[in-house]
């Protein structure tokens, strides 16, 4: 009887891994590039995993409440007796000041604060932690004479001040009582106002910030057990001519949770993108891995191993090889993500619904995955080497030399395709967006078909540039170009690994070149030194002469600011004209539109389309009007449109004929509309401004301000600066950190590659030289050859880099980043000239020894 003992599948592990054992060396590229591809898809899934669980399990506490109205005036009698009727109501009024605290030096530090006034009812979901753990009604109560003021702890730190010192704001003096540890409904509220101080109503009294044009918000919290969709519908029913904003905690949940898919979408297809970059470096690997057991194979076959056993040992290898490759890439993100965790705090607390299903959601899931995506790269970039080796003939060994096939089997392609259809059906599966999934596969195919393209028209113009006389009589020409277009030639691989990686790095330099200039040099250079708020008309002249009598030098520009209300589109009521859309409608009709005049147009503002006036505005007709494209888009407006605002009572009614984008972080007040000077003088409230001078005058600026005039809010550029710095170089060093990791990876890939094609050029140039090449020649041949592809590979980078790049610079950003073209292309030029040279200086190196020795080796 025939023992199975030699297919069995224990003597097939046995026989694989010490096979592996044997030469494992040889796939330290093929570990190296699937741990570093694996590391950052483990990293980014569970960042997303925490951050989603940690922002999305109470959405009802990061809102405040299942409803939120926002006003700027308390909403009527009848509309709270209607809300209480059908669930609990609470109020927290907030309203922007200047609080100033003395430093360790002596000096005065003067910042923007957000002034909070909750009601005893707040929160209606979630804990207010302070510290100390005492009741706010406890901790803003009046003792001694002071008030007490209970302050975030960034604040306290930037003024210099902990519990029990002293801060002035408005026209009293308040004692920090407390420190905010955690509010509920501040996560999701990130924005430019002030860091939060909480009060009491009376100590808002004592203030005195409540005068004559003080901008103060009602933010009104509901809880109801009631349906929210009903409830909605029956309060706009009740209330059809709102003025406030309704936003309901679904709607916000929907918004997070979109937000939060698109931005983890983005970072884990980065990550899949270093991932595929490793890919091929994982065929380059296991082809050079291949080519050396190529007289095995055959010699197990001659042997009488059967192919399916054969088949087996190999497949078990590259099983084996991606399973390590995924638990240790696995394992080492998830430490990465831990550490992040660490560093932000509780930022991203786990949520007391921590257990046995979180710990898998967040550390489980994404190390299985992590581990099954490594598995399914291996296999897909592997499978087609694989197939060509298994598929060489034994009677090579009769010969002197197995080959491989020159094209794997049908089936083995079949199966290869089959694989390649379950691993993108199981990315898109796993993405939290999959639409974002679809358009970076599908950008991924008219990249790969693009340098397929480009290789093709390389390889036809390599032969016809020999053929045509170029290289006619100058050897080291002739070869380079035969080394090319040549059927076993290594540009394809060269091209599709090193192309694909510099075309991220490039993009990402091209971000981070755009984001360090817009911080270190455009906005220094246009951005005044002194940006004011709520100054109101009878302050202007004060404002103007104090300023000049600290600095003569100072200029200062002052422009109107009305608030008004959305109420007609081409002379049709919102409500109509926005029916079929209802949070398109809430959002219009109880948003406020910041209007002023263009004047000297201090913002820059960039038009869209359209054109800008210069005539004043007509008396008796609609005033010229250019409005900002993100509020015309969203209301489908454009030029020649009309529309009306009301303001205090009054129709003001526009035509558009401007639409205009802002300028990004160059932007101070984010107007949403311009009109012609003149037509909103009757209804001028407030002025912003702001004052040009040195970063020191505005400093004493700023506290005179601060005494004399306390109800006009300040901020300086340069504490702005500071700010945008600590946040832009996080994002930066990010950007840098992916680049890098992708520039690793796609450096290893190349060392795959030279590792590949260096034999047969070491066993070609030394043939060469034995038949009477010299090695000046030769060497000339190599450096021609890597020379032209450091150009393609730098050329078709940087297009391709800068076309992802500037488009993303100009609608995210609003940043110009054409003109630093040339960054992009002097590092593409920079790492493929690196990674080429360096996979071909052992080449070179290695001529110097015995051709005879080296040939002998095959």
């Amino acid at each position: 009887m025939r023992s199975s003992a030699p297919t069995s599948l224990g003597w097939m592990c046995r026989f694989a891994l010490s096979d592996l054992r044997s030469r494992l060396s040889v796939l330290k590229i093929f570990l190296a590039c699937l741990i570093l591809g694996v590391t950052l898809v483990a990293a980014t899934a569970s960042l997303y995993r925490v951050i989603e669980q940690s922002l999305l399990a109470d959405t009802r506490a990061l809102l405040g409440g299942d409803v939120e109205l926002d006003a700027s005036q308390p909403l009527p009698d009848e509309v709270q007796a209607w809300i209480r009727a059908s669930g609990q109501l609470s109020l927290v009024r907030e309203l922007d000041t200047m609080v100033s605290g003395t430093s360790a030096d002596g000096g005065l530090n003067f910042l923007r604060a957000g002034i909070l006034v909750p009601d005893a009812a707040y929160p209606l979901y979630g804990e207010l932690q302070l510290i100390p753990d005492q009741p706010l009604s406890m901790l803003t109560a009046q003792q001694d004479g002071l008030w007490g003021a209970v302050i975030d702890p960034v604040l306290a730190e930037r003024l210099g001040q902990g519990i029990g010192d002293q801060i002035d704001i408005g026209a009293a003096t308040f004692r920090i009582s407390g420190l905010i540890e955690n509010q509920p409904d501040r996560n999701l509220n990130a924005n430019w106002r002030g860091l939060p101080i909480m009060i009491s109503d009376d100590a808002l009294q004592a203030a005195q910030l409540l005068g004559p044009g003080a901008r103060i918000d009602y933010e009104y919290r509901v809880q109801t057990d009631r349906d929210l969709t009903l409830w909605l519908a029956e309060f706009e029913q009740a209330f059809p001519e709102t003025q406030w904003d309704t936003t309901t905690f679904a709607e916000r949940s929907e918004r997070l949770a979109e937000r939060l898919d698109q931005i983890a979408t983005a970072l884990i297809l980065i990550a899949f993108t270093t991932l595929f970059i490793g890919g091929l470096g994982v065929a380059n690997s296991i082809h050079a891995y291949l080519d050396e057991k190529l007289g095995t194979i055959a010699t197990l076959q001659t042997l009488g191993l059967r192919r399916r056993p054969l088949v087996g040992i190999y497949l078990l290898q590259i099983g084996i090889l991606g399973s390590i490759a995924g638990l240790i890439g696995g394992a080492i993100g998830l430490g990465l993500s831990t550490l992040a965790l660490n560093l932000a705090g509780d930022t991203f607390a786990a949520t007391e619904s921590s257990g046995a299903g979180q710990w898998l959601s967040v550390w489980a899931m994404p190390l299985l995955l992590s581990w099954l995506f490594a598995v399914l790269t291996a296999y897909v970039f592997a499978l087609p080497a694989l197939a060509r080796a298994l598929a060489a003939s034994p009677a090579g060994l009769f010969r002197g030399k197995v080959q491989a096939a020159a094209h794997e089997p049908r089936s083995w392609r079949i199966a290869s395709y089959g694989l390649l259809a379950v691993y993108i059906a199981a990315l898109l599966l796993w993405l939290p967006s999959s639409q974002l999934g679809f358009a970076f596969l599908l950008a991924l195919v008219v990249l790969w078909g693009l340098l397929e393209a480009l290789i093709k028209g390389l390889q036809l113009a390599a032969k016809a540039l020999e053929n045509g006389g170029f290289a006619e009589r100058n050897f080291a020409r002739r070869l380079a170009l035969a080394n090319l277009h040549r059927p076993d030639s290594p540009l394809r691989a060269t091209l599709l690994s090193l192309g694909t990686a510099l075309t991220l790095v490039v993009a990402c330099t091209l971000l981070v070149g755009t984001l360090l200039r817009a911080l270190e040099s455009t906005i220094p250079a246009e951005a005044p030194a002194l940006i004011l708020y709520e100054v109101l008309p009878d302050q202007i002249e004060t404002l103007e002469t104090g300023l000049q009598s600290l600095d003569p030098g100072a200029e200062t520009e002052l422009l109107p600011l009305v608030r008004g209300r959305l109420a007609s589109i081409n002379q049709q009521p919102i409500a109509e004209a926005l029916a079929d859309d209802a949070q398109a409608r809430r959002e219009a009709m109880g948003d406020e539109y910041k209007l002023s005049y263009l004047s000297g147009n201090p913002e820059d503002l960039e038009l869209v389309s359209g054109s800008w006036w210069s005539a004043p505005a007509p008396q008796g007709q609609p005033a010229y009007m250019a409005m900002e494209d993100r509020e015309a888009n969203q209301l489908g407006l454009v030029v020649g449109d009309q529309i009306d605002f009301t303001v205090e009572g009054q129709t003001i009614p526009a035509e558009i004929k401007a639409i205009y984008r802002q300028k990004g972080l160059q932007t101070r007040f984010w107007f949403e509309g311009v009109l012609q000077n003149g037509a909103l003088d009757a209804l001028i409230g407030r002025y912003v401004g702001v004052v040009y001078q040195s970063d020191p005058a505005a400093k004493a600026s700023q506290q005179w301000l601060a005494r004399n005039i306390p109800n006009v809010i300040t901020l300086r550029t340069a504490d702005w600066l500071e700010t945008a710095g600590d946040l832009l170089g996080k994002a930066t060093a990010g950007l840098a950190a992916v680049a890098l990791v992708s520039l690793t990876a796609s450096l290893l890939v190349l060392s795959s590659v030279v590792s590949v094609s260096r034999r047969r050029q070491l066993y070609e140039a030394n043939l060469l030289h034995i038949l009477g090449a010299r090695h000046p020649a030769i060497r000339s041949a190599m450096l021609l050859e890597t020379g032209l592809l450091t150009c393609v590979a730098t050329l078709f980078a940087t297009a391709l880099g800068a076309l992802i790049a500037l488009p993303l610079a100009a609608t995210l950003l609003k940043l110009p980043a054409g003109d630093l073209w040339w960054l992009g292309a002097l590092i593409a030029a920079a790492v493929s000239a690196l990674a080429l040279l360096g996979g071909l200086l052992p080449t070179l190196r290695a001529l110097k020894l015995n051709q005879a020795m080296l040939l002998r080796e095959g």
